[in-house]
């Protein structure tokens, strides 16, 4: 969450000329609602979980493409057995980055109490080096430069 997955996703996308799928857009759409936190409000946390393994499973059957997760997909293993099968890339940023990068942003139902914020954030982030393929540094790293490393693992 706010490490910057969307802007470089679409960027190394386009670099590789590949099509691009937003987890978030698919559940959306198979929600009926208008946004995550409203997902969040009305259906609940584990309505939302169970979305996102059903879109974790049906990306399975598309090749050539690159999967912009939500932050919380690596909380089931199901999920993480699914997106396995391509090559995951972790974009590792500082809590204290992320502080900054989401002041603003009242989009996110999960980073509203930074104490329990920062539980999630370090329960994620040790399932999320244990199960990337590549981790990438991102603070204090421009756009194109978290993409040109990206390139250089790929």
């Amino acid at each position: 969450m706010g490490s910057g997955k969307t802007t470089v996703g679409h960027l190394l996308a386009k670099k590789l000329s590949l099509g691009v799928i937003e987890m978030d857009e698919l559940i959306l759409e198979k929600s009926n609602r208008k946004s995550i936190s409203e997902i969040f409000l009305l259906d609940g946390e584990d309505h939302f979980r169970s979305l996102e393994t059903t879109v974790a499973k049906e990306i399975l059957k598309i090749d050539n493409i690159v999967v912009l997760t939500g932050g919380g997909i690596v909380m089931k293993d199901r999920n993480r057995r699914f997106l396995k099968n391509g090559t995951v890339i972790f974009l590792k940023t500082s809590f204290e980055i992320l502080k900054i990068r989401l002041k603003d942003d009242i989009t996110r139902p999960l980073f509203k109490d930074k104490i329990k914020a920062k539980k999630l954030f370090d329960l994620r982030q040790n399932i999320y080096e244990r199960w990337a393929n590549h981790i990438i540094l991102t603070d204090k790293k421009s756009i194109n430069q978290v993409v040109s490393k990206l390139l250089k693992c790929l």
